[in-house]
């Protein structure tokens, strides 16, 4: 369900979750040329402090590839609005003050809102289903909203019923008048 406020469409869950979606994929395949190099570090020397615990227990990998794959989202993101997932989904990242997002607030966002979105059971992303623009936990920690981009408003004009008699029948299963109802044009005005 999407809400519209001022003309903004703002994106529901599943829509999100789409675009979500195809940016870890693309992300994933991304990071194989970064992965195949370091898995090949590693069967050559499993003792390199590349593969060995640095930080509680990630490695030095684990922290460049958490690295990039968040680089991805905070570039993106800064520099267009949205990332390839959300762009394919027709969305876009904007801030609730209706101005250019700092880097700080998009690095907050994709980074310790993220975090704290996942946190328990992912409570933080199902906060969009109810939330009247849904919000994320993390949209709501930057003050972002990711809204539909290119949403035109569509004029339709009131349609005009003509009603028309029609022969009667007198016998049979059609007994009665049966009226023939046309939208606009008038039936009238066709020739």
């Amino acid at each position: 369900m999407q809400n519209n406020t001022e003309n903004q469409v703002y994106a529901g869950f599943f829509v999100r979750l789409a675009a979500y979606i195809i940016d870890w994929i693309i992300v994933g395949c991304v990071l194989l040329v970064v992965k195949f190099p370091l898995w090949i570090a590693t069967v050559a020397s499993p003792d390199n402090f590349i593969v060995k615990d640095f930080i509680f227990s990630y490695s030095v990998k684990d922290i460049v590839l958490y690295l990039l794959g968040v680089l991805y989202f905070i570039l993106l993101t800064y520099f267009t609005g949205a990332t390839l997932g959300k762009r394919a989904m027709r969305l876009r990242v904007v801030s609730s003050e209706q101005r250019k997002m700092t880097l700080f607030e998009v690095a907050y966002r994709e980074t310790v809102g993220r975090f704290l979105s996942k946190i328990i059971i992912f409570i933080g992303y199902f906060m969009i289903g109810p939330d009247r623009e849904k919000r994320a936990l993390h949209d709501r920690l930057a003050d972002t909203r990711v809204v539909y981009y290119h949403v035109r408003e569509i004029e339709i004009p009131p349609t005009v019923v003509y009603r028309e008699s029609a022969p009667i029948y007198s016998n049979g299963p059609m007994q009665g008048q049966i009226c023939l109802l046309y939208t606009s044009p008038s039936p009238r005005d066709r020739t």
